[in-house]
């Protein structure tokens, strides 16, 4: 089965601690998979990802690139935001790391916190 439709290369780096990159979440998010918990994603790039429901509670999203993804409905509880890159991402529906939900897509975003 052919993923090339999901998968962006332009957008595909590698995380700086694991060895799953942006190629094999979006993979793996196409065949049925939405738990990423605890996941290391820092410094992934996933710009312009549909990663709608997924749930990275507790995840390593620091630095991340997650500019103009579909995040409605993810779970971030806990995760680690630091230097995140969300500007023009939909996050509405989504459980953020305050236990608030955002209502709106965001039109800039970047987190500083962990």
């Amino acid at each position: 089965m052919s993923y090339n439709k999901y998968i962006n290369s332009e957008n595909a780096t590698r995380c700086e601690a694991t060895n799953m990159d942006a190629n094999e979440v979006l993979r793996r998010y196409a065949a049925g998979e939405r738990n990423f918990r605890q996941a290391d994603w820092r410094g992934i790039s996933l710009a312009k990802a549909n990663l709608s429901g997924v749930d990275l509670s507790g995840a390593h999203l620091n630095n991340a690139d997650l500019s103009n993804s579909d995040l409605s409905s993810a779970n971030l509880n806990w995760a680690g935001l630091k230097g995140a890159n969300f500007s023009g991402a939909n996050l509405k529906g989504a459980k953020m790391p305050n236990g608030r939900m955002h209502n709106d897509r965001l039109e800039s975003a970047n987190y500083f916190f962990s």
